[in-house]
């Protein structure tokens, strides 16, 4: 049964204990102190089990974790990035993929600056999914954030069926970004993200400097 955005008693995003819940911008003053920094909502939708959990958790804290444990309804990490010399506070939303978590995603994806579409090589059916993931993003807000694809457990490549070119091909059809990914090894979790938070810096800051050349051109002349 599909629900309007906001239909929930309580917004998930309280169960974030001092969590600073607001959108990218810059010139945040921190007490008497003035100065440039961003503040970014980023969320990771997929299959349930294509590894958005470890992929956070190896950007957050550098590890990875082999015992598997699925995402009950949302997870969360955080972490301080440098993008362009300042300073990145990155809220990280892990939504469960199951169908029974809906509503928790639903909610979170308004005001959502950046998402990662993740899913797993290995998997044929985590694959099919990404056109459903897409259209529920638009549908329910957040069809305008920064967007990349990313291919997770390249490391398994004897249990490989899906090829880079058909990864590669969505990404493109959908005009974003494309990365082969490793939580085991690393391999290139860093350069993803920080692309993918150099990309909502990059827009955020079009977008502040097209709002203040509007307000200056509604300024009367004196």
């Amino acid at each position: 049964m599909e629900r309007d955005v906001g239909h929930l008693p309580k917004d998930p995003r309280k169960a974030v204990d001092a969590l600073i819940w607001f959108k990218v911008s810059n010139s945040v003053c921190f007490g008497d102190k003035k100065q440039d920094c961003y503040v970014a909502q980023v969320v990771g939708i997929g299959n349930t089990g294509v590894g958005k959990t470890c992929l956070i958790k190896h950007f957050c804290e550098s590890k990875f974790t082999s015992g598997y444990q699925p995402t009950v309804g949302v997870d969360y990490g955080f972490k301080i990035h440098n993008v362009f010399g300042k300073e990145v506070r990155v809220h990280l939303w892990d939504l469960s993929g199951g169908h029974e978590y809906n509503d928790v995603r639903n909610e979170l994806y308004v005001g959502t600056d950046a998402v990662f579409l993740v899913y797993d090589v290995t998997d044929q059916a985590s694959f099919d999914s990404l056109d459903v993931w897409m259209r529920e993003l638009k549908k329910y807000g957040a069809g305008k954030a920064f967007a990349c694809l990313v291919a997770n457990k390249v490391d398994l490549k004897s249990k490989r069926i899906i090829p880079t070119s058909d990864g590669r091909r969505w990404a493109t059809n959908n005009n974003i970004n494309f990365y082969e990914t490793s939580c085991v090894t690393g391999d290139n979790i860093v350069n993803f993200f920080s692309d993918l938070l150099e990309g909502v810096v990059k827009k955020n800051s079009s977008n502040m400097t097209a709002d203040q050349a509007e307000l200056s051109s509604s300024q009367p002349n004196e």
